[in-house]
């Protein structure tokens, strides 16, 4: 007799009926791999039935009044024969028709609780990005080892709501960790750990992962230590620790733990195990941080090797090891490679469906290739779609949602649309408020985001506080000597500076150098840039014989670390030479803005808005020497480069305008002048009515262009009316 006769005997014999009590329903259980289990009891409103058969079937009473199609809520009874370590994964059912079974999806809870470890580790696979989609793939993740034990995406969630009703203190608290409900998740494993409840060490690594998630760091190092006492040995503790040291910037603490970890894994699992490409990629990230660049990348192609050898060309990992290759390309200007790679992930429509998350992740990173070589218009439509993906995915307050709304922001911002960028700010904000708490140090970045466009927009009081609010946060979760609170302070410099408070600025950009340079070495590329902001600022503020050592030393450090023509060299050279040229040492300023220009060209080619800027500083240096002619032709182009990369209302559209226009004044071209210094100044006018806030530059040109109109022969009192008549669109 064949099982298969066995089970439709039984499935026969218990057909549904209707009961003295009213409808009587056929269930049958089965686990994820379609086998029947038996001696399993259910309920519904307090009706029980008998246990399954070996076929996994029983019949359930229920009142009359529930009619075929409506859908209730069934549940496990108290444990019959073997039930004590099952849940159900569909507890919602509709109500078959007479004749008809409802089939009831169980798990065990065991099963379970190895699948939640399995996600857990999987969901460590970090990018090199902390701003690009998602950081930590949770969703993306889950669904992804959910497949590999029998779970469909469309069970995984009821799965997870079931797995929490327990009175089990660990249960409800891994549900709330996989359901990205950190602070309940917290709370609940502290619980268990309080209790001394069984599988402490596993217990401890949910907790840690939780702090982890929640952005306490310095709380999971510690949580991971107890774990380490217990359990030494172990690779995913290690790892752990690591990482959590990694977020703390105390690298030294974190490379031993991650090599050791890398060890072990390679010892028990063998070189080509997905959990070898998970080391290499972290230890690569880590190896990037610290600016040894060439062992960074060579350990990312042998992660990425291993994730091609061992894992589907789909898989989370071997996504990520390909992404972080590529912007680790972008790191070192190698931008046509970097973009070959993302497209070959983005063109695999086998690969990856259409509403695959981790399509997501590779159009974001693709996006951010085409900005960086200024193809933002062919960016825009990759980060929509994107958004699209990631929204119907995790939800439109999910925080990888947050990221993708701040990510299409940040171009909306570059591109002069902040009247767009910033309600998607906004909604990213409160987003990760609400899922974080509002001191998380994801919160602190949306801060900061908002704050540059809020900067960008003359808002500049609102932008402050913001700053600041998201000063305290990181100073608070990382500590005062942490390299995310020294990018905060020279965000805040910059802003300080740009509102006329120089000596407020400086103590900040010093503070923010010495971080940088006890974190990553006084020369790691990081410590060079705010050098040179640094040296920037005490131009601004004419100390130049300050300044020029300092310049010095960025271009030198940069230089060495990044090559000569890399294009942070450009910008350490274009503020050389201002200070060159203040010093009347125009020659060898010349020599600076030519090779800042040929750096700018080869990185990004000859139509990029950085190449428009060098242009126009070679020409003032040109023009400032006497030689107009020469000038006059780079001017142009500068201006024509704006034009096409900007939108024709951007304010840096306005300050080519106002560049050639002088120029032209300069030469006594005071009537081709007049009409280029004017649509400058309605940009610039027009910009200060939709934001409110008046533009930085607004009042510079409304002085240039005055002397400009003197120079045309207007009276005084012409020129009062024709700038009153500019400015009307300002008034109240």
């Amino acid at each position: 007799m064949s099982p298969r006769w066995i089970v439709s005997i039984a499935l026969l014999f218990l057909a549904a009926s209707t009961s003295a009590a009213g409808k009587r329903i056929l269930l049958v259980a089965r686990d994820l791999v379609h086998q029947p289990v038996d001696g399993l009891r259910f309920s519904y409103n307090e009706v029980k039935s008998r246990p399954t058969n070996r076929a996994g079937a029983t019949e359930l009473d229920l009142p009359s009044e529930q009619q075929i199609g409506q859908q209730i809520k069934v549940v496990l009874a108290s444990p019959a024969r073997r039930g004590s370590d099952w849940f159900v994964v569909n507890p919602q059912l509709n109500i078959p028709s007479e004749g008809g079974s409802a089939e009831v999806v169980v798990m065990r809870r065991s099963e379970f609780r190895r699948f939640a470890a399995a996600a857990r580790e999987t969901a460590k696979v970090e990018t090199l990005r902390s701003s690009t989609l998602p950081t930590d793939n949770h969703r993306a993740s889950m669904i992804e080892v959910a497949a590999r034990y029998g779970l469909s995406a469309e069970q995984l969630q009821s799965a997870i709501r079931s797995f929490a009703e327990t009175q089990d203190p660990r249960d409800r608290g891994i549900a709330a960790y996989l359901e990205g409900r950190y602070a309940n998740a917290e709370e609940l494993l502290a619980e268990s750990v309080a209790k001394q409840q069984s599988d402490l060490v596993e217990t401890l690594l949910y907790l840690g992962a939780t702090q982890n998630a929640r952005g306490e760091y310095r709380a999971a190092v510690t949580t991971f230590r107890k774990a380490l006492a217990l359990h030494p040995d172990d690779p995913s503790l290690l790892g752990w620790l690591g990482r959590s040291f990694y977020e703390l910037a105390d690298l030294d603490a974190a490379e031993p733990l991650m090599r050791r970890a890398l060890d072990i894994d390679r010892a028990t699992h063998g070189s080509n195990d997905r959990r070898v490409a998970l080391d290499l990629n972290r230890l690569a990230l880590l190896l990037r941080a610290r600016d040894r660049r060439e062992e960074a990348e060579a350990m990312m192609r042998e992660a990425l090797a291993v994730a091609e050898t061992s894992l589907s060309p789909s898989d989370s990992l071997a996504l990520a090891c390909r992404s972080n290759l590529a912007l680790l390309l972008i790191d070192s200007g190698r931008f046509e490679e970097a973009e070959r790679l993302m497209r070959g992930i983005v063109a695999v429509d086998n690969i990856l469906g259409s509403d695959d998350p981790n399509r997501a992740v590779a159009l974001n990173n693709l996006a951010e290739i085409l900005i960086e070589t200024n193809r933002s218009s062919q960016a825009e439509p990759l980060l929509r779609q994107a958004l699209t993906i990631v929204e119907k995915a995790a939800g439109s307050e999910h925080p990888d949602t947050a990221v993708a709304l701040n990510n299409l922001a940040q171009l909306l911002l570059d591109t002069n649309r902040p009247a767009e960028a910033e309600p998607l700010m906004r909604r990213a904000l409160k987003i990760d408020e609400r899922a974080y708490g509002p001191a998380h140090p994801r919160v602190a970045i949306e801060l900061n985001n908002l704050a540059q466009l809020l900067q960008y927009t003359a808002h500049v009081e609102e932008a402050e506080l913001l700053m600041r609010r998201g000063l305290a946060i990181h100073e608070k979760a990382f500590g005062a000597q942490n390299p995310n609170v020294g990018t905060d302070l020279n965000n805040l410099a910059a802003l300080l500076e740009a509102t006329n408070r120089a000596e407020e600025a400086e103590p900040l950009l010093r503070r923010a150098l010495l971080i940088f340079e006890r974190s990553f070495g006084p020369e790691h590329p990081k410590a060079a840039a705010v050098l040179g902001n640094l040296a920037e600022l005490l131009i601004t503020m004419e100390r130049l014989f300050e300044a020029e050592p300092l310049l010095r030393r960025a271009l030198e450090v940069t230089e060495k670390r990044l090559g000569p023509d890399h294009p942070s060299v450009a910008r350490v050279l274009v503020n050389l030479s201002v200070l060159l040229e203040e010093t009347n040492r125009t020659t060898e300023a010349e020599a600076a803005k030519r090779r800042a220009l040929a750096i700018f060209e080869k990185s990004f080619g000859p139509d990029d808005p950085r190449v428009a800027t060098a242009l126009g500083n070679l020409a003032q240096l040109l023009q400032n020497t006497g030689r107009a002619t020469e000038a006059e032709p780079l001017m142009r182009r500068a201006l024509d480069i704006d034009e096409a990369s900007f939108a024709p209302d951007h304010p840096t559209v306005a300050i080519s305008l106002n560049n050639y226009a002088l120029l032209l004044l300069y030469e006594g071209r005071f009537a081709e002048a007049q009409p280029l210094m004017r649509r400058g100044l309605n940009i610039l006018i027009d910009f200060s009515r939709r934001t409110g806030h008046r533009h930085p530059n607004l009042q510079t040109g409304l002085r240039n262009y005055t002397v400009l109109l003197q120079k045309l022969g207007k009276t005084r009192a012409e020129i009062d009316a024709e700038i009153e008549a500019l400015a009307s669109p300002l008034k109240p």
